[in-house]
């Protein structure tokens, strides 16, 4: 059991199967989203990480989930999206 969870946790940081390219998406997109909450909360220090974030992102539905993120309010993306 051990070993085939360290094949995941490989496949994960070193694959380049579809799967890994969107789980590291969805990953690189919740940063995203957890940084444009902070920044309309008030914290003025999350540019970099919104720009990593954006920078790491490769497939093109994570891109347009990202630019909805950046042109619209949390409120007003969580519920166009998180339904």
């Amino acid at each position: 059991m051990r070993a085939g969870g360290q094949r995941i946790v490989e496949e994960y940081e070193n694959g380049d199967s579809p799967e890994v390219v969107c789980a590291h998406d969805a990953d690189k997109l919740e940063c995203l989203v957890q940084a444009v909450e902070y920044r309309e909360q008030g914290y003025a220090n999350v540019q970099a990480w919104i720009d990593s974030s954006l920078a790491g992102l490769r497939t093109d539905s994570a891109k347009a989930l990202a630019d909805a993120a950046l042109n619209m309010s949390c409120v007003e993306w969580q519920r166009t999206y998180l339904r």
